[in-house]
């Protein structure tokens, strides 16, 4: 065995042997926690004090005693409300009430004990200082109130993310995904109730499992310098703790619509789509079950609407193919979403408290068509999402906790054609004209499934908290591939006196079985394409992590937070009896060390300022499919056959092919691994200086750089020898491949570099008198040579000649958010009283534009050229300007009674945007080609303004 797979396995072994031993404790994925000094009057230490943490809203009570330093910690405490008793012997018990605990805050709460009885009680008001002086990551947390009452109209939760420092972006406006950056890298880890909900099979993560606001008590967002607890992504958290019931029974009930008439047209639309709708309805139900022992949340959520697509078949083209209109016009898209969620709490006896959870998300979208494709060429999407958890913290003692978790996730998709089903039917490509006929292409479907179990531990001992904890999953994936199956009409150039033919009128001499002057034979297609052989895989991943850490309070002022986590990705044998040997598997990387060190430090008693510090390595899990298609893709399994319109043994339209002819097969494009592929991570650091400038208001500023390295890019292998240059240098193939059993062999490599360095500044007002709001501005530049999650360079021989502004470059991003509920005693202004004006605003200074050629110039099969010594990504796009805003009136009853009505709006200012992305920035969203009259004109928008009103009944 090698050296390297032998400290892994003994490093890995030391981990569990230490986990079993001492389960953990809650990470800040789900919990927080409090510490704080106990003195008395005088500024003695005051050791073994009674300390009492009580949650006011189950009665949940965690007890502890101070040290000899007078310290004491809570290390695993559940999101909520809080109060805190400390109590001695001959002296007065301290009562700290109000404290409010968020997810991954840690509240340091110091009490002076004056001499007197034990009986006499001393209220303080414990405020909650803005400042966090326990950790160094770059980040936020939004409130159950920010989730509950910032303007949502999408009904996307994520969307809130952007908002976090750190975090580049652009909103989604539907429960798609929402467009993230962290560092310059797409990389993200998503957990839901500290158990792993991130998507593995696509090249950019997103989440597994949706949620929906309703469903929410909060989100934390970390985009650099988190603890080892964290890891899975070489980029940025998403943290989602879901509301839990409490001793009181509560619940809500939400409807809201958008009116037809007000809707403005879409950018970029003639006219405005027919029969447009869209209706959302949310219920959620919580309380006890056993009152201060077991609780219950129920949430339900469905969001229906339909948004027709325009079919641009023209009407001459239309009545020629006879379509009837049925098949034109609009295609009747829409989807359906619904959502459940149900999540039990319990306490057993004072030491296991936990929950039980599950989770479902279904989509359908009828008839995906529009453009060219007729209605019944379309597609019907179906996915559905489905998953469960659970945890069981214990407390052994004081000092020692344990925490386990498990859940299982898993999504499903499938497409299926709109029309009724043809076994053997196929697509008729008209080029230029239409698409008509049955799309076996989209008959697919995907299953991915994760088994997650975690063991971590925590234990305190005097100013050290250490935490270790292992996690093993798997991946599982059930595919099958779609089966092409289609004719293509492209026209005929003019031959033998035969004038040229267009390719409406081949198809329609084709139908009519007229004769070709020029060959004396009827008319017939172009070219079939059809695949053969077995489209289904199953195939699964496995995942071993590991970590410790040690958070130290050094003083009352500095804390220390160091530690490594050991990562290791078991790839499976994907096929091995491929006939390219380096299809068959990828080498593991038994080598993921990271080490992270943290520091925050407080120069101020009153704790109105901190300073930060951090620095860590952060590896990757990549997007699987880039690997498990090597086992479809390998020259054997699943192959592609074409043959041209009346070649000896071709189908006669419209019959099909009869794939056993190897005469047919196309030399297929394989995917292939270096043998030195090395797992992908990215190098954070990063400095903060923050101070409460006044009451409740907070200013932060801040530098970030991440340094993503063994990113994943592919290239071409197969290429023949050059047989000349262009002028910079780039070569020119020409010469036959190599290997002549294979088209295109495609080498999966781990070298992509991406550099990213940002400035931001970050303004945040918590709710006082009625003002609530958030300032963050981030000054940012991305440097790579390949977006790192896979795809090719420009010169397959120098990935380097990429080196330029990343796709997801952007110099200024500005997000902004704010409530506002104006409370006065002045009777002429009472009215506005119980109104609530909230908005979030996104603002950035365009993505790059990477203009190409248009043609082939190195002559290696793909088109991704550049002019002559035009550097990548040289051209900026346009900007995206979006302000969303709710104004909501609040009534009471009884006080426990509560109804709301509000209208609100996505794209306030109907603002028109290029649908850009992080992925391939403006790139796609313009005319990007070499030397077009209208090089930079916008071709995809981003939604128009959306507006909507609705009501809400709460108790």
């Amino acid at each position: 065995m090698p050296k390297q797979q032998k400290f892994a396995l003994l490093l890995l072994t030391v981990f569990l042997c230490l986990a079993s031993h001492v389960a953990l404790c809650q990470s800040n994925a789900v919990d927080g926690a409090v510490d704080g000094y106990v003195r008395t009057a005088t500024g003695d230490v005051l050791n073994a004090a009674e300390v009492n943490l009580l949650n006011v809203n189950t009665n949940v009570t965690q007890k502890t005693s101070t040290d000899d330093q007078g310290y004491y910690r809570f290390p695993l405490v559940q999101v909520g409300t809080y109060q805190l008793s400390i109590s001695a012997p001959g002296f007065e018990t301290n009562l700290h009430t109000g404290i409010l605990l968020s997810v991954g805050q840690m509240a340091h709460v110091n009490a002076t004990l004056r001499i007197g009885a034990v009986s006499q009680t001393i209220s303080v008001a414990a405020g909650n200082p803005m400042i966090e002086t326990a950790s160094a990551d770059v980040g936020s947390v939004l409130s159950r109130k920010e989730v509950s009452d910032l303007p949502i109209p999408s009904r996307n939760l994520f969307n809130f993310q952007l908002l976090s420092p750190g975090v580049i972006g652009l909103p989604s406006s539907a429960f798609g995904t929402t467009q993230f950056t962290f560092g310059g890298a797409e990389r993200s880890q998503w957990n839901l109730d500290g158990l792993d909900n991130s998507q593995k099979e696509y090249n950019r993560q997103i989440r597994l499992m949706i949620v929906t606001p309703e469903a929410v008590e909060e989100t934390q967002t970390l985009s650099s310098g988190y603890s080892a607890e964290f890891g899975r992504a070489a980029g940025g958290q998403v943290n989602v703790v879901l509301k839990s019931g409490t001793n009181d029974v509560h619940g809500s009930a939400l409807y809201q619509y958008r009116p037809y008439d007000l809707q403005a047209i879409p950018t970029l639309a003639a006219v405005d789509p027919p029969s447009r709708s869209w209706q959302d309805g949310a219920f959620t139900l919580g309380g006890p079950i056993k009152k201060d022992k077991l609780f219950y949340f129920l949430q339900y959520e469905l969001n229906p609407y339909t948004l027709p697509n325009p079919i641009t078949i023209s009407a001459s083209n239309a009545s020629a193919l006879g379509l009837p209109a049925s098949q034109t016009g609009y295609s009747p898209f829409g989807e359906t979403y619904q959502s459940l969620m149900g999540k039990f709490t319990y306490t057993m006896g004072t030491k296991n408290t936990g929950y039980f959870r599950f989770n479902q998300f279904t989509n359908h979208q009828p008839v995906n068509a529009g453009g060219l494709k007729i209605t019944n060429a379309g597609v019907n999407f179906s996915d559905h999402m489905n998953g469960g958890g659970a945890q069981l913290a214990t407390a052994f003692s004081s000092n020692l906790l344990n925490e386990l978790r498990f859940g299982v996730s898993q999504r499903d998709t499938a497409n299926s054609p709109a029309a009724l089903n043809q076994p053997n039917g196929a697509l008729i490509n008209i080029s230029g004209v239409a698409n008509i006929g049955y799309d076996p292409l989209s008959k697919q479907s995907t299953t991915e499934r994760s088994i997650d179990g975690i063991d971590n531990v925590t234990y305190t001992h005097g100013r050290s908290t250490w935490k270790a904890g292992t996690e093993i999953e798997n991946t599982f994936f059930n595919r099958i591939a779609p089966i092409n199956r289609a004719f293509t009409f492209g026209g005929l150039a003019a031959s033998n006196g035969r004038p040229a033919v267009n390719a409406l009128q081949q198809y329609l001499n084709t139908v009519s079985g007229a004769t070709d002057p020029a060959t004396g034979q009827p008319y017939t297609y172009t070219y079939f394409n059809e695949n053969g052989g077995d489209p289904k895989l199953t195939t699964s991943f496995n995942f071993l992590n590991a970590f410790v850490q040690d958070e130290l309070r050094l003083t009352p002022k500095l804390l220390i937070n160091f530690g490594a986590r050991y990562e290791a990705i078991l790839f499976p044998v994907f096929d091995a009896q491929a006939p390219y040997p380096q299809s068959r598997k990828v080498n593991n990387d038994y080598s993921d060390m990271a080490p992270r060190i943290a520091l925050t430090y407080s120069p101020d008693n009153k704790q109105k300022t901190v300073l930060r510090a951090a620095y860590g390595l952060y590896y990757d899990i990549p997007g699987l499919s880039t690997f498990y298609s090597a086992a479809q893709t390998n020259g054997v399994t699943f192959l592609s056959y074409q043959v041209a319109g009346g070649t000896p043994g071709a189908p006669v339209f419209p019959n099909t092919l009869d794939i056993t002819n190897p005469s047919f097969a196309v030399k297929p494009n394989i995917n292939a691994f270096d043998p030195n592929f090395h797992d992908t991570y990215q190098m954070q650091a990063n400095l903060q200086v923050e101070h409460e400038v006044a009451t409740n208001v907070l200013v932060t500023l801040g530098y970030i750089f991440a340094g993503l390295r063994h990113g994943i890019y592919t290239s071409e292998t197969n290429l023949g020898a050059p047989v000349g240059s262009l002028a910079d240098g780039r070569p020119v193939f020409g010469g036959p491949r190599p290997n002549t059993e294979f088209n295109q062999i495609n080498v999966v490599h781990s070298g992509a570099t991406t550099n990213f360095n940002g400035l931001f500044v970050n303004l945040t007002r918590r709710l006082d008198h009625g003002l609530e709001f958030g300032v963050n501005y981030t000054y940012s530049h991305a440097l790579a040579d390949n977006i790192g999650e896979g795809g090719p360079g420009e010169d397959p021989t120098n990935l380097k000649r990429d080196y330029g502004n990343a796709d997801d470059d952007v110099r200024h991003n500005l997000v902004v958010q704010g409530i506002l509920e104006p409370v006065t005693s002045i009777s002429q202004l009472k009215w506005i009283n119980g109104f609530e004006f909230t908005s979030t605003y996104f603002y950035n200074s365009g993505f790059p534009i990477n203009e190409v050629s248009g043609v082939d110039l190195n002559k290696d099969g793909i088109l991704n050229d550049r002019p002559l010594f035009v550097a990548r990504n040289s051209f900026r796009g346009p900007g995206l300007s979006e302000a969303d805003a709710q104004l909501m009136r609040n009534f009471n009853f009884r006080e426990r009674y509560h109804l709301s009505v509000f209208g609100a709006a996505e794209n306030l200012l109907n603002t028109s945007n290029a649908n850009c992305n992080t992925s391939s920035g403006c790139t796609g969203a313009v005319i990007h080609t070499a030397g077009a009259a209208d090089f930079g004109r916008v071709i995809s928008a981003r939604t128009s303004r959306n507006l909507q009103a609705g009501v809400k009944v709460s108790f």
